[in-house]
C-alpha cells in the first residue's frame, strides 16, 4: 500500500493557545537553566577563592617547613661539632697529664 504524497512533510499549525503555553513552558526552562548557571558559577568562584587561599597557605607552610629542616640540620651540625669538640678536649687532656709536651700533642692531633 502507497503512502499519499506528502503526508509526512504536512506542518501542523498550533493555534496562538498553543504557541503561548510553548513559550511560557521554553521561558521557564529558560530561567531554571540561567538560576542554574548562576549557582554554579558562584560556586565555581568560591572554589576559585577557596584554591587561591589553599595554595597560599601552602606556600607558607613549605616556607616554614624548609626553615625547620635548615634550623634542624644546623643543630645537627653544632651538636656534631659540640661532641668532636669534648672528645677532642678529652684527647689532649689525657695526652697533657700523661706527660707529653704540646708539641707532640699537636703531631698527634694532626695526624
Amino acid at each position: 500500500m502507497s503512502r499519499p504524497k506528502g503526508s509526512k512533510n504536512k506542518k501542523t499549525l498550533l493555534s496562538e493557545a498553543q504557541l503561548d503555553d510553548k513559550i511560557a513552558a521554553a521561558e521557564a526552562v529558560r530561567k531554571k537553566l540561567v538560576k542554574e548557571e548562576q549557582i554554579l558559577s558562584n560556586a565555581l568562584e568560591n572554589a576559585k577563592v577557596q584554591l587561591k587561599a589553599k595554595r597560599k597557605e601552602l606556600r607558607t607552610t613549605e616556607r616554614q617547613l624548609a626553615q625547620l629542616r635548615l634550623r634542624k640540620s644546623q643543630a645537627d651540625a653544632d651538636a656534631a661539632a659540640a661532641v668532636q669538640k669534648k672528645e677532642i678536649e678529652k684527647v689532649v687532656s689525657s695526652l697533657v697529664s700523661s706527660g707529653r709536651s704540646a708539641e707532640e700533642i699537636l703531631d698527634m692531633l694532626g695526624k
